[in-house]
């Protein structure tokens, strides 16, 4: 009988042995996925900050395109001449597209000034009046849509259509 009870305990301690080793390895094959997981959303996580990176490169390089350009335009409506292009109604009906009644908010630029003379007789607009303004608008317009190409772009990477 004393066999007997040897072989149960040697039965048991190999038993426990063997469960011990295999609750080893099964943490052992966790914590091996829990490090791939974090080496993913690392990857993940550089990958966005390089996307992020290049697109803002893309748009201080777009703004100082369109920065030249304006700069080239100011230098060419420079040489223009005073004519009158457009009259005093003309300019206060042009003034008037797209300006909302009341201050404008915090985060929005004053809108530009109507064309009017010191003592607020309103006058024409010269060529060179009415070619700078376009300017500005143009530019504005392209730092913008620059902008928001590059923001659904962004989004377009984080959320890909389905």
């Amino acid at each position: 009988m004393s066999t007997l009870l040897i072989q149960i305990v040697i039965a048991a301690v190999l038993f426990a042995a063997g469960g011990a080793t295999g609750i080893k390895w099964q943490l052992g094959v966790q914590a091996r996925a829990q490090l791939a997981a974090a080496d993913a959303r690392a990857t993940d996580a550089k990958q966005q900050i390089k996307a992020i990176d290049k697109a803002s490169a893309a748009h201080v390089a777009t703004l100082a395109n369109i920065n030249n350009q304006l700069g080239n335009a100011r230098e060419q409506i420079a040489k223009l001449s005073g004519r009158e292009c457009f009259s005093a109604g003309t300019v206060r009906l042009l003034n008037a597209i797209g300006s909302e009644p009341g201050a404008a908010a915090a985060s929005q630029p004053a809108s530009a000034p109507a064309a009017a003379a010191p003592a607020g007789d309103e006058r024409f607009a010269t060529e060179a009046d009415t070619a700078r303004a376009i300017a500005i608008c143009r530019a504005s317009y392209s730092a913008v849509a620059g902008q928001l190409n590059q923001i659904l772009d962004i989004e377009d990477k984080r959320h890909p259509p389905e």
